[in-house]
């Protein structure tokens, strides 16, 4: 595998990408269309993805900004849940009235194992 090299520019507006011996610069909007094709290719490859998140905590992603919405969409006789990453942006999922609850009754069913904060 050729080694990748991968640098922010100092004003923060673009990334150099050297693949091999070659190089190229992304802004941005470049990054985000780059994440989102590789995450394409990615869902078609194998193997896929575990049904349960990993335990191993350096293999989730992370964010810190705890930006979510929560939005009624009724033409897919559902609820739209979005969750915003610092790095790969806004992602949201589709779910329907059981799966809302279902959600709930496992926040409210883990809730009870965290102390409460003031």
């Amino acid at each position: 595998m050729l080694p990748i090299r991968l640098d922010v520019s100092r004003d923060t507006t673009r990334l150099s990408l050297g693949v091999g011996n070659e190089d190229t610069e992304l802004t941005a909007e470049g990054v985000d269309r780059l994440i989102q094709h590789l995450a394409e290719c990615r869902a078609q490859m194998s193997p896929v993805h575990p049904a349960e998140p990993p335990d191993d905590p350096s293999r989730l992603h992370h964010g810190d900004n705890l930006l979510w919405r929560v939005k009624a969409a009724p033409e897919a006789a559902a609820i739209q849940f979005a969750v915003q990453h610092p790095g790969l942006g806004w992602i949201a999922i589709y779910l329907s009235r059981a799966q809302v609850e279902d959600l709930i009754t496992s926040i409210e069913f883990e809730l009870v194992k965290v102390p409460e904060s003031r």
